[in-house]
């Protein structure tokens, strides 16, 4: 079983943290990334003039299922359901769409998620 280092150098934390500052690069919370309604006004003002695939820090607001690409901002869930015509089985089988997140890939999710703590 592996062990991890869980220990948080203070000095690399501040570094980051300034570092951030002087890009001016906000880090969004988990629960803004789970309840887009938390994003403030002031970020959602800035995601409309940038491009869902921009390279832009501003992004990482849209690592979520819930993109909208008509608004620039949040709406439900992107998702598609397969009919029973093409699975040929009764049960619904849905699939979760990465395409409208930054870069065109929901991986990015999983690799900020991981570097965030």
């Amino acid at each position: 079983m592996a062990v991890f280092d869980m220990t948080v150098h203070e000095d690399v934390l501040a570094k980051t943290v300034k570092l951030a500052q002087d890009r001016n690069i906000i880090i969004p919370t988990f629960a803004q990334q789970k309840d887009p309604s938390l994003v403030p006004d002031k970020v959602k003002a800035r995601l409309k003039g940038v491009g869902l695939w921009d390279v832009n820090p501003i992004n990482l607001f849209r690592i979520t299922w819930h993109n909208d690409v008509k608004t620039g901002l949040y709406g439900d869930v992107n998702y598609i359901e397969l009919p029973s015509s093409i699975t040929g089985i009764k049960a619904r089988v849905v699939g979760i769409v990465g395409k409208y997140f930054p870069t065109g890939a929901h991986k990015v999710g999983a690799a900020f998620g991981c570097l965030v703590p």
